[in-house]
């Protein structure tokens, strides 16, 4: 099967965007709008990879991180943190983990396209 991807992101149109074209390479996704969807949605559906806004409403997406890092069944899934803003200026919030990648906003989808092949088993399949 293609990968299930969660999308975490408080913006529709990039909700919207990120959706659409990762439903066009055939993979499954689930979006919440949310830290504490990000985290309650993961255990649930324990997708093969999360990407997530840092900044959202509720709580950002590195604190959803460090919960579902608690969390045998969802500590091991990959994470694509993506923010509008520098990556020097978040550097304090975001992990220092082989399984992270942050990708900056305005999102380049064929950029995103080669980190998710980089993070996922068989370049996004997943048996």
């Amino acid at each position: 099967m293609i990968a299930q991807i969660l999308i975490a992101d408080d913006n529709p149109d990039i909700t919207g965007l990120l959706n659409d074209y990762l439903s066009s390479k055939g993979h499954r996704i689930v979006v919440v709008n949310d830290g504490f969807q990000l985290a309650q949605k993961a255990g649930e559906y324990i997708p093969h990879l999360i990407i997530t806004d840092i900044q959202m409403p509720g709580a950002y997406g590195n604190s959803a991180y460090a919960v579902l890092q608690k969390d045998e069944k969802t500590k091991g899934i990959p994470v694509i943190f993506m923010s509008a803003h520098h990556r020097e200026k978040l550097a304090k919030l975001l992990p220092n983990d082989p399984k992270t990648r942050f990708v900056q906003k305005p999102v380049n989808l064929e950029s995103l396209e080669a980190v998710i092949k980089e993070l996922l088993p068989l370049g996004g399949y997943c048996p």
